[in-house]
Parts: structure tokens; sequence; C-alpha cells
């Protein structure tokens, strides 16, 4: 469809050039300028000798076409520039957006965000390239990388974009911070680009977002609290925002500017003893920025034990001991109640572990035999819990029962919630819905520790252990679709447990803005199909992270079959 151009002449020859299919190279340009810069004292012929006189500069050549060009005349060029269906070669548009006074646009491998974001983000990089965004404000809430974009939207044959917008948990709002980067053609990117965005509401209200479950505090000796990020891959909050840190015991007040990746900066240190509870409040520059409301409390690992263990503990992952061998987190009794209505797929949420291959599985037989994991697990009466497995009897080839016995005590992140599996109302111990928080601690204490089990595995062994039944694990990638709808069908329809599993990091280049991530296992929860197509309805066992556009952030999300066979390795099921 052509431009809509105001100039009647200027129209029919923009007609021209869409009919020819070509570039507009320079000698066009000055075509255009011709029509645009006419007047009393310039006939378009004239202007148009004018400006292709020999030995005439550019600066001469805009001086010249500006001359004549009225309001009306202006948007005509802004339309074929930023509207215009037929592409510029690189040096004609230089000159054009010269003309109008405005800065020329990157060079190809680059990326610039021109405008406010009121209608969404608009901007130039390389023709055809997609434009890959998150809002940096809204992840540290979940357990998003700075990475993990989103597309929102393709550059024309111009490298124009406009209206390209976030959407859902990370649709942006006045102030938040917007981290962009250009993909092209062969999977190279630019570097990446962070806006803030403006124009979309009166004033900025949104304050910092702190993920307070990642702030950890060790005592450092000397009467010295080291502050880290135990989760160092991820945001604790935007970049620049401020978190005071006030103790409790002595009043003190610390702040603490994050740097660009909204993390600590190395070293950071508080004033303190181990047992000290600190109450944090942040600020974005705008919001809160005298501090007056606290987004929570972190304690200092290390204060005395209330109780004593009433079953002895499996040990931490290494990766949560310091570099003496000490435990950098402390335990708390958990009390709450073992079921809260029963058991469900979304009741089983992955920790500080790589283990995602045991909620993952969990949640699948939550899902498919919900009396299993009621069953396997008992409350004794006295603080204590027996949670029985299978172990196979290679003698007999039957399953033999396997009593692991656990207290409520659960290693605990300084905000108070588990560091490890928990439930909803993770942050109240004697809230927290318990059931999959112990099974998990009876797994890591039968095979050894959180260390043991905390660096992967196969959801096949865990359905295993858990129901006692053979499971095998396909390699999806030897199927075809229609092969693995039938055995993933088959299953679902039989009420038997079944997951997935993704390719490993070294296959990352495939997840690339998928909402699905690499080197992961997920539950399987269901199949759909509707309109001719297939999908396969999933489960992150993280709880949240998923693909956009999949509603309420809970982790849950369908597929297309295509789309499944592509993004997953494995497929995990009974037999």
């Amino acid at each position: 469809m052509p431009a809509p151009i105001t100039d009647r002449r200027l129209s029919q020859l923009y007609a021209s050039y869409e009919r020819a299919a070509r570039p507009i190279g320079k000698e066009q340009a000055l075509d255009i300028l011709s029509y645009l810069g006419d007047s009393a004292r310039w006939g378009q012929v004239k202007l148009a000798d004018a400006l292709k006189k020999p030995g005439l500069s550019a600066e001469q050549q805009i001086a010249l076409a500006r001359d004549g060009i009225t309001a009306n005349e202006r948007r005509d060029l802004e339309t074929i520039l930023d509207k215009g269906s037929v592409p510029l070669e690189a040096g004609a548009r230089e000159f054009l957006e010269q003309v109008l006074g405005r800065t020329p646009p990157p060079a190809a491998e680059g990326l610039s965000v021109t405008g406010d974001q009121k209608h969404g983000l608009s901007g130039v990089t390389k023709a055809g390239a997609s434009i890959e965004a998150i809002n940096i404000s809204t992840a540290p809430g979940g357990r998003l990388h700075l990475d993990d974009t989103m597309v929102i939207g393709t550059a024309d044959a111009n490298g124009r974009f406009n209206q390209a917008r976030l959407t859902g948990e990370q649709a942006p709002r006045e102030g938040d911070l917007i981290r962009m980067r250009a993909r092209y053609a062969d999977g190279s990117t630019s570097d990446w680009v962070t806006v803030k965005a403006s124009g979309i509401e009166a004033r900025d209200t949104r304050n910092a977002v702190v993920a307070l479950f990642r702030v950890g505090l060790a005592d450092a000796g000397d009467g010295k609290i080291s502050v880290s990020n135990i989760n160092g891959s991820r945001q604790v909050s935007e970049p620049g925002a401020q978190l005071q840190f006030t103790n409790k015991r002595t009043g003190e007040k610390t702040v603490v500017t994050l740097n660009d990746e909204g993390s600590f900066p190395a070293g950071v240190s508080l004033n303190g003893r181990p047992g000290d509870a600190f109450s944090v409040a942040a600020s974005d520059g705008v919001n809160n920025a005298t501090f007056t409301e606290s987004v929570g409390n972190v304690t200092v690992p290390g204060a005395p034990p209330g109780d004593v263990d009433l079953v002895p503990d499996p040990a931490l992952h290494r990766d949560e001991l310091d570099s003496s061998g000490k435990p950098r987190f402390n335990k708390v009794r958990f009390t709450g109640p073992l079921f809260v209505d029963g058991v469900a797929p979304g009741d089983a949420q992955q920790g500080q572990i790589g283990d995602c291959y045991f909620p993952a599985a969990i949640s699948a037989i939550a899902q498919s035999n919900p009396s299993a994991l009621t069953n396997m697990i008992k409350d004794n009466g006295d603080g204590t819990y027996t949670v029985t497995f299978k172990q196979r009897d290679w003698a007999t080839g039957q399953p033999k029962d396997v009593p692991i016995t656990v207290d409520g005590d659960l290693y605990a992140r300084s905000y108070g919630g588990p560091l490890y599996g928990r439930s909803a109302n993770s942050g109240d111990p004697k809230k927290m819905e318990l059931w999959f928080p112990l099974v998990e601690k009876a797994y890591a204490q039968w095979k050894g520790s959180y260390d043991t089990i905390g660096d992967g595995g196969h959801v096949s062994d865990v359905f295993e252990d858990v129901l006692g039944t053979e499971a095998s694990m396909m390699g999806i990638g030897t199927w075809n679709q229609d092969r693995v709808w039938t055995q993933l069908v088959a299953n679902v329809d039989a009420k038997k447990a079944v997951g997935a599993g993704t390719y490993g990091d070294s296959e990352n280049g495939r997840y690339t803005n998928s909402g699905v991530y690499a080197n992961h296992a997920y539950s399987i929860l269901g199949y759909e199909q509707a309109d001719g197509e297939r999908y396969v309805v999933l489960r992150n066992p993280w709880g949240e992270s998923e693909p956009a556009g999949n509603g309420a952030d809970d982790g849950v999300f369908k597929l297309k079959l295509a789309d499944f066979t592509n993004l997953y390795q494995s497929l995990y099921f009974e037999r």
C-alpha cells in the first residue's frame, strides 16, 4: 500500500518507486527534495537542477531543500522515512534525515531507540532484525536472567521498528528500565541498550522490585557481615537501586547501591554479628527516597539454635558452604500443615539446588496419581515425619519399602523461607504446606545429602523411587511427531506420570526468546487439541517463568507439538 503522502505530485513520484521495487538511492532522494522544496522561488524542475549541480556539497544541497519546505511537506518526508514501503540506501536515508535535522540512524550492526514509550518502543537497527527486550525493573520478582528476553518486534526494510511492546508481567510503567538488543538473521546480536520508559504515565510510581530471597548474609569476622547475591546470575533489584539495611539491634543504617547488573558490588559489608536481623528498604531514586517503607527482613546465620534436631538433617549442597566448610544458612523449624487441600502439581516448587528433575517428577505424579504422594508420607505426631520410598529388590524383581524419617527443620534463606524445595506461604514457618519440602528432604537423606541430589538427575528415576514401577526415557529427536504424540497421549490417558527434559547448555541458542530453558526438566500435565493443532501442557518446576502469552506466571503453559519436539530432548514415562 502506498505511503500516505499528502503532496499529490510527490505521492505520484513515490508510487513510481514502489512499482519499480528498487531501493531509493541518493539520486532519487534529490528528486524527492525537489518536490518538497519547490516554491515561488524554486519550481520543481529548477530546484532539481540546482540540487544536482556538479560540485555542490551535501550541506549546500540540504540548505537549498530546507529553504522551501513547509510543515506539511516535512511530515511527508517523515512519512517516507518512518513508514515508507520502499527501502532506502544508507546514504540516501542519512541525507534525508539530515534535511529534517534528525540524528541519522546507527550503523547497521547497532540499535538506537527513539521517542518515548507511550505507544511502545520505536527505533532503528539493521533491516529485518528481531527486537528483543526485557523489563529489568520487574525481572527481579521472577527467576529471569538479564538476557531472558522476549521478541517484541521486527525492523522493517528501512531498519525501523515502531510500537514494539513488552506484555504481561513485563509490561512497562513510567520509569521502568528496559534492556534491548537486536538479533540479526545470522544469529548475532547488537550491544545491549537500556532505556528508561517515559511518556506512559504522568509520573513514576513503581518503586524498585527487590528479590529479598536472593540476599545472602554471612559472618565475615571482626564485626563485619558480608552481603552477597546467592543467585549471582540473576538480579537482586534494578540497576542503580539503593537498598538501606538497618541493624535492628544497633539501629545503624547502611545504604548500598546496586551495580549495572542489579547485584551487589564486590566487598559490600555491614556492621553486625551472627544472629543480627536487618530490615531492608529500597528506592529507585524516585520512590521511597527516604527509605520509610521496608520490603522485609533478613537475618545473619549463626545464632544459637532454638531447638535441638529431632532427627539428623542431610548436609547442605557444597555451594551453600563457606570456604571453611561451614554452612552459610541457618535452619528454621517449619510446623505448618502437611497438606492443604490435598496434593496438587503447583505444590512442588524448586529452590536453590540443581534438582529440577525431582520437583518436575513429583509434580507429574501429583497430576496423575496424587494418592501415591499422600500415602507415602506420615505425620508421626512428635515433630517427625516418615516418608516411604520404593527400591527395587533385584533378587525378586519387586520393589521394597524404604522408610526415611525427617523432622520439620529446613535450611532457610536470610528472609526466612526455605533454601531448597518450598510450597505456598513459604515465608511463614507456621503456614507453609510441608509435604513437598519434606519429601525432598527425605530424598536427600536417603541418597546421602542435598549435594548428592543437587547436580541433576532423571525424572524417570524419581518415578521408580516414588511409585515402585519401572519407568523409561526416550529420545524425542529419534521419533517423529506422531509417535511422540501417541506415546504421550497413551500415558496421560492411563493416568501415568510423564515428564520431559530439554537439551543441554550447549544448545542454549535453541531456547532464545522461547520461554523454555536449556538443561531443565519439566512436568507434563496433559494435552489439548484445538483447531487442528495438537498441544502439550507442561509445568516449569520453578512455579513461574514460561513462554510469553500463556496467562498467569505460574509455570504452567502449553506448546504446539512441533515446538515441543523441537525444544525437548527426552520424554520420561512409567512403563
